[in-house]
Parts: structure tokens; sequence; C-alpha cells
């Protein structure tokens, strides 16, 4: 059922992390002032780990960190702003378009990729330029998404130094990995065990602000993209204020929703209790809420071991449904169809109406 080695790859973040803090360290960039604000340019799998860096920064970083998942940048961008283009292909025309546009306004552009054309401008541009091992799956190399905008974040004064962090997140997720992979059987395994729960219903995962948001936003794309099934995904206090109210009707519908709270001792004492009471709240109404808690002493860890959780997760969900993990054919469907479409619209054609002949 995965003979495109998923297991293997979440098997080796911890490693990734480690390679990727490696390959970081060595890249130096031109001296100058603090950037204003930085934005990371990401679509996917490349975008998660910006928006993990993002919402792990934004209580601490002198500077505000933006994400922008499409084309062109924001308008602020300007020559005081950093701008980070990560694309895992090096292909990504969104990104492309991003990088193109950025220096075109003046921007302290870095580039981090496998290769391809994005590889090919910074090169001939002298941008700055990170590579990272390839080979994977985008959504699988979360650690060398993640990983090197913490370096470049630090050498542009947005941070401190992360290589602690780091340091303990590799320790962790070795020790984790020990009680997750598939050879623990499912009484002693807590990824087998959610996965087993969120079979054959919806699974709701929910996070509070910050990166916690962010990391169950990843188990609904990871549950998505591996497990080749549906799931939402809401953060506290926001969904406090909408999608509460939301479990009255229709009960039959809202009976197939399984719930998971990744909770965090370190959230404040409000997100605590709005957790506490808002499961009271849906209990009668959905089939069921688990509960997942970060480990760790630093942010960095705690956020990781949410993660390296839900990866697993996810992958035990595909084998539940007998699908291979690695595959996204229906992504790779709409590549070639937009595709086609562009070469049409080049050759002159009206497409705005649909296939030719409908």
């Amino acid at each position: 059922m995965d003979p495109g080695d998923m297991a293997g790859a979440i098997h080796g973040l911890p490693e990734q992390c480690e390679q990727a803090w490696r390959l970081a360290r060595e890249l130096t960039l031109p001296e100058g002032p603090r950037p204003r604000q930085a934005v990371v340019l990401g679509m996917g799998g490349s975008a998660i780990g910006a928006e993990l860096v993002a919402g792990l920064l934004e209580a601490t970083a002198p500077a505000p960190i933006a994400v922008h998942r499409g084309y062109g940048v924001p308008g602020y961008v300007g020559p005081e702003t950093l701008v980070v283009a990560s694309s895992y292909s090096g292909n990504t025309e969104e990104t492309l378009s991003g990088y193109d546009e950025a220096r075109r306004r003046g921007s302290r552009v870095v580039a981090v990729t496998t290769g391809g054309e994005l590889a090919r401008r910074a090169e001939a541009d002298g941008v700055p330029l990170l590579r990272i091992p390839g080979g994977l799956q985008p959504r699988a190399a979360i650690g060398y998404s993640l990983v090197p905008q913490l370096r470049i974040f630090h050498l542009m004064g947005l941070t401190g130094d992360p290589q602690p962090a780091i340091e303990e997140t590799v320790a962790r997720l070795r020790r984790q990995r020990a009680r997750l992979e598939p050879s623990v059987p499912s009484q002693a395994n807590e990824a087998k065990q959610l996965a087993l729960s969120l079979h054959q219903h919806l699974p709701l995962i929910y996070g509070s602000q910050g990166w916690k948001g962010v990391v169950a936003y990843r188990w609904k794309t990871q549950i998505n993209e591996n497990a080749k099934a549906q799931a939402q995904a809401n953060r506290f206090p926001e969904l406090n204020h909408n999608e509460t109210v939301g479990w009255e009707v229709p009960a039959a519908i809202n009976g197939l929703f399984h719930a998971v709270l990744l909770r965090d001792e370190a959230d404040p004492a409000p997100i605590q209790r709005r957790f506490d009471v808002t499961a009271e709240i849906m209990r009668p109404h959905v089939a069921g809420i688990s509960q997942a808690w970060a480990e760790g002493d630093s942010e960095l860890a705690r956020l990781f071991s949410l993660l390296y959780l839900g990866d697993h997760v996810s992958l035990y969900l595909a084998y539940l449904y007998r699908v291979d993990p690695s595959p996204v054919k229906a992504i790779d469907r709409l590549k070639s169809e937009l595709a086609r479409l562009q070469a049409r619209t080049a050759g002159g054609e009206d497409v705005s109406r649909g296939p030719a002949g409908a």
C-alpha cells in the first residue's frame, strides 16, 4: 500500500531536521539593516513551513512575517522587505512570479529550493541560494522547508539563535518515533489509536492561536493528501465566534465528525477554558472527541511533537482506507489541465466557455 515509501519519509524527519540545520548553517547573507517586514513566497507543502515559522515567531519577531500563497507579491513589498522564495521543486509558477516581482521592486531576496528554475534564476541574479535535497514529496520535506527559514530570520535579526531548540527537537523526535513507528502495536501507539478513531468519520482538528492553529491545518492537509480523505481544521479563539454555533443541525452530518483537540500546557488559561467548554458543547453532537498534547521545553519542540503525531496519524489512516499515501492524482490532473488550457490560450483560443466542442 505504500510503494512510494511515505512511511520512510515520515520516519526520517528527525534526521531531515538535523541535515537541514547543517545545510542552513552554511548559508551567509549580505550585511544590511534589519528588514521592516518579511514575506515568504510558497505554495502547498513549501508554504506550510513558512506558516509554522510565522506562527512560531509572531509574538517575538521585531518585524511582521507574512506568507504569500499566490502570484506576485503584496503591495507593501519593497527595498526594505526580506523576501524568501521557497519552492521545493523550484518550478512553482506562483513562487517564480513573486520572485521576479520582488527582484523588480528591489527587495532583499533569498531562495530555498532543490533546484529547477528558481535555482537557475537565483544563480544568474546573484541571489543567496540554499539548496536542499530532493527526492521527497514537498509535504514530506517539512524539515527542509521550516528549519532553513529559522536560520534566515536569525541572520536577519528577526529571532534568536535557534540551534538549542533544534537540537532538543531532533532528540525528542527520535524518542517520539520509537513510540509511533509501525512496529508498535495499536494499544501502545497513540497515532494508531487516533487513526482508528478517525476511520470512517470526518476528522475535525482544532488548534489554538499562533503555530498551533497552523499545525491543526497541517493535520488537515496531511489527511487530505496522504489518506485521500476530507478533513476540516479551525483554531481557538476564533472558532468560538462562529463554528461553535453550528452543532445544532443537521444531526446526521454532525454525528459523522470526530474532533481532535491539539493541546499545549503553555496555552494561557483563557484558551484552556475554551477548549474544555467547547468540548462539552460539542460532545452530544459528534461521534467522538480526542486530545493530543504537545511535548517539549522549547516551542519548536512542542510544535514538531504535534506535527509528527499528525503525520503518523495520516499515514495509518491511509493504511486503514487501503490507499497509497504518496501520489496526489487529483493535483496532478489539475496541473495537467491548467497547462493544457494555458497552451490553448497562448494559441489564441477562447477557453472561457469550457473545453473545445462543449
